[in-house]
């Protein structure tokens, strides 16, 4: 894909953001055919969004990590995308469904760096740990802003953060060590009525297994996970679409309880 029409494509999908407009499979002349496409297009689309004064990456989101969600949407491999920081919240959010085309939400174990990850093409859950700061509960909040999301295809989801529009965060915990992080359990609760429950082991085995993909995937993508970002490491359960307002929390034992309100 030229630098070019990776301009063309991400102009477009901030354009459907800024104006919160559905987004359609993206014209044929800077249509994303690969993975690599995609994420090229993503990196320009965090400039022009900085750029336009809608917010700076601030952490990474993981999608697609757990069986639950591939099943789900089709796609058998993890999908990174950025965090703004004009969508994160801390322990509890008062949102709007006028803000968006279709939320939804999604429980997760988010992780926060002490130091930077070190560029390195094959990493493991052993080289990662150590720069693992604090491990938090999270809730990630998602909007299904496409006319059809089987449609636009793959890579044009990653180009838009894989659906990411925020997160609420829960309180960091710095002793994590003795964290059963592969059994800790939890789920979704969605106007007083549980939505699903799931383990930690869902995320690739062990949910820092999926902090090594990203780190990983950083290194061929230039990048170096740095000190202070945090990363969502994927939903242990389906994500759960709202139908309109209502009160959504997101518990997993040992981890804590996050929460929203759509108005």
């Amino acid at each position: 894909m030229t630098p070019e029409s990776a301009q063309a494509a991400a102009q477009m999908i901030a354009e459907a953001r800024m104006n919160q407009a559905l987004l359609g499979p993206l014209p044929e002349a800077c249509f994303p055919e690969t993975v690599e496409d995609g994420y090229q297009v993503q990196r320009t689309l965090h400039e022009i969004i900085a750029n336009n004064a809608m917010g700076h990456r601030k952490g990474y989101k993981i999608g697609c990590t757990t069986p639950v969600m591939q099943d789900y949407l089709g796609i058998n491999h993890p999908c990174a995308g950025g965090v703004l920081d004009r969508g994160i919240h801390d322990g509890h959010a008062e949102l709007a469904m006028t803000d968006f085309n279709k939320p939804g939400i999604e429980c997760e174990i988010a992780v926060q760096l002490a130091a930077d990850i070190p560029p390195h093409h094959a990493h493991t859950r052993k080289s990662v740990t150590p720069h693992v700061g604090s491990v938090m509960m999270a809730m990630e909040i998602v909007d299904n802003r496409y006319t059809d999301f089987t449609a636009v295809g793959v890579a044009t989801l990653i180009a838009d953060d894989f659906f990411g529009a925020g997160c609420v965060l829960g309180e960091p915990m710095e002793n994590w060590q003795d964290l059963d992080l592969a059994g800790a359990e939890g789920g979704l609760t969605i106007n007083g009525a549980h939505k699903g429950s799931g383990k930690g082991e869902a995320v690739m085995g062990h949910p820092l297994e999926a902090l090594a993909w990203l780190a990983s995937h950083a290194t061929q993508s230039g990048l170096t996970l740095k000190a202070g970002e945090f990363v969502l490491l994927g939903s242990i359960v389906q994500c759960e679409w709202l139908d309109g307002p209502g009160e959504v929390s997101a518990e997993i034992g040992g981890l804590g309880k996050v929460s929203a309100v759509f108005g």
